[in-house]
């Protein structure tokens, strides 16, 4: 369910124009997608929600500022990447997993028990690898193997070299594969 660039430009002119009811649209359609990277990058519902807020708030003041040259998502993903990654930085933080199940999905319905269990161990592993890597790996991989932007919008979306990109998801996936190792076949 991606918006496209017609609905974009669309909403862009309604939200310039101080239609309310286009910032309600505008929270409604990417207040998951925003929370969900949120709640990936700092492992707490609480932090999470905060970030989200603060994000659609930004997004509100900045909207005239906003060129539309990428996307929406794109640009609320800058935004809420960028307080993420300042959150992360701003006193050193342990990550609690008191909300692991929220992080986890749904496996899918299992054949037997033992498959079951074994995917959710999986499911648990992959997830508890992620929280681990470092912030700058982190980001990456949440937008591109879990939010499914493309290698050209995180690179905008962060304000990095479409390279740098590259080797970041490059280097997170080889340290996924390490962490992960018991996994594989």
């Amino acid at each position: 369910m991606r918006e496209g660039p017609a609905d974009d430009a669309a909403l862009l002119a309604r939200l310039r124009a101080g239609d309310a009811k286009a910032f309600e649209t505008l929270v409604i359609t990417y207040q998951h997608r925003v929370f969900g990277v949120a709640l990936r990058m700092l492992g707490s519902r609480a932090e999470a929600e905060d970030i989200a807020q603060e994000t659609f708030l930004r997004a509100h003041r900045a909207v005239g500022e906003f060129r539309g040259e990428a996307r929406l998502s794109t640009w609320l993903y800058a935004i809420a990447s960028r307080l993420c990654l300042n959150r992360l930085a701003s006193a050193p933080r342990r990550l609690e997993r008191a909300d692991d199940a929220a992080l986890l999905r749904l496996p899918a319905p299992a054949a037997d028990a033992a498959s079951a269990l074994e995917r959710s161990e999986l499911a648990a592993a992959l997830q508890q690898a992620i929280a681990e890597l470092p912030e700058d790996r982190r980001i990456v991989v949440v937008l591109r193997d879990l939010e499914g932007l493309t290698y050209e919008e995180i690179a905008e979306a962060l304000g990095l070299e479409l390279g740098t990109v590259r080797s970041r998801l490059h280097r997170a996936r080889s340290d996924l594969k390490a962490k992960l190792e018991r996994f594989l076949p």
